[in-house]
């Protein structure tokens, strides 16, 4: 099974973070924080899962939890909208994921101006 396709500078720079690595390179964990919000974005490349944490100060339960289990990758995209980073559906692809292109459909993260998550599809 191909690895997850993805550019880590790319995220460091988009999420203003340096992620803490597990050992090997096992996983990637992102920690953001917006007051009262905090965003965790755990990678595990190997595997191309992708574990999505939006938590609320003062909530016991997270606001977001979405869990991607074998995605073939994901990219950083800077739009006239914001800034954000596509992750692709699992299963889309008989070869190996090129991040230069978009996948036709998997959700998305928004950063700018604010945090927002969607899916999204595009004509391929």
């Amino acid at each position: 099974m191909p690895e997850f396709s993805w550019e880590p500078l790319d995220f460091l720079e988009a999420l203003g973070v340096v992620p803490v690595g597990e050992e090997y390179g096992i996983s990637y964990s992102y920690s953001v924080d917006r007051k009262p919000l905090n965003l965790t974005l755990t990678i595990w490349p190997m595997a191309g899962d992708v574990e999505l944490t939006i938590r609320c100060e003062g909530m016991a339960e997270p606001v977001v939890l979405l869990n991607l289990l074998s995605s073939p990758g994901a990219r950083v995209v800077s739009a006239k909208d914001g800034k954000f980073i596509e992750f692709a559906a699992a299963n889309l692809f008989a070869g190996r994921y090129d991040i230069s292109r978009p996948a036709p459909y998997g959700f998305r993260l928004k950063l700018e101006p604010n945090w927002q998550v969607t899916t999204f599809s595009y004509d391929v």
